[in-house]
């Protein structure tokens, strides 16, 4: 598990500098993260796998390696513009797996604590809690926009309470011994402080982008136009017609009109 930590924070730091990148208008940026999102559905991939050979099942932390496979899979296809059939319903099985194995190890962890150290149950709890959270936030996005921003915030002060208390109860006591919570939570056999991590960068990017502070992410495949009709897809603001978006549309007449200019040139 160890060795998958530290691969895990060498890709969030690649995302990180391929998100400035892009920011910065460096189409090599984007490049970055599809390959971060790659590597990291790969990884997702490998353990699944591998706990599928040891005959340790699907339960559990196999249903949330899937999930996050499928996720990963899912930005990744997302970062190169491609879009498929049913993605939102196969994001949406993904997120809500990943809401529900959280919420059972939220109970399962506060249970275990509760009676060794009631303060680190507590942070356990409602570390676990928020990432259950923003997983439905994220699902819940294109249905109610209104009530998955709620519900967002609502995660992203449960995180922030968790790394307040974790840093103020930096040494609990659990058994006569001393230890962190960071010790405690990085000790799971899940991807409990990945996405706590990943999560936090997530929030931070949107609120920033949103208030101006920061620029968007920089894509030159298509236009400017294309992203606002995506963003206008994603956010609820418009809704299909005939099963398609408009920047369904769009992308498929701006393919054509390429194809016949690169015809035309040709000739």
């Amino acid at each position: 598990m160890k060795s998958y930590n530290t691969l895990y924070y060498l890709l969030t730091v690649l995302l990180i500098m391929g998100a400035f990148a892009s920011m910065a208008q460096n189409s090599y940026g984007m490049q970055i993260i599809s390959i971060v999102c790659i590597a990291f559905g790969l990884i997702f991939l490998i353990q699944y796998i591998r706990q599928l050979s040891n005959k340790e099942g699907v339960a559990g932390s196999g249903i949330e390696l899937l999930s996050l496979f499928i996720l990963a899979l899912i930005f990744t296809f997302r970062s190169f513009q491609i879009y498929f059939p049913y993605v939102e319903w196969l994001f949406g099985i993904a997120g809500i797996s990943i809401a529900i194995v959280y919420l059972k190890k939220a109970i399962f962890h506060f249970r275990y604590y509760q009676p060794k150290n009631v303060t680190l149950a507590w942070l356990i709890g409602v570390s676990y809690i928020s990432i259950t959270f923003f997983s439905l936030a994220m699902v819940l996005f294109v249905f109610n926009p209104q009530f998955a921003r709620l519900l967002g915030i609502l995660s992203l002060i449960l995180i922030a309470a968790f790394f307040a208390g974790a840093i103020f109860y930096n040494s609990s006591s659990v058994n006569g011994e001393k230890i962190s919570v960071f010790k405690v939570i990085t000790s799971f056999h899940d991807r409990l402080f990945l996405l706590l991590t990943l999560f936090v960068l997530f929030s931070l990017y949107i609120g920033l982008t949103g208030s101006g502070v920061l620029p968007k992410l920089y894509s030159d495949n298509f236009p400017q136009a294309y992203y606002k009709l995506v963003d206008e897809a994603e956010t609820g603001k418009e809704k299909p017609v005939d099963g398609k978006y408009k920047y369904e549309k769009f992308k498929t007449a701006y393919d054509q009109f390429l194809e016949r200019n690169i015809k035309t040139g040709a000739k």
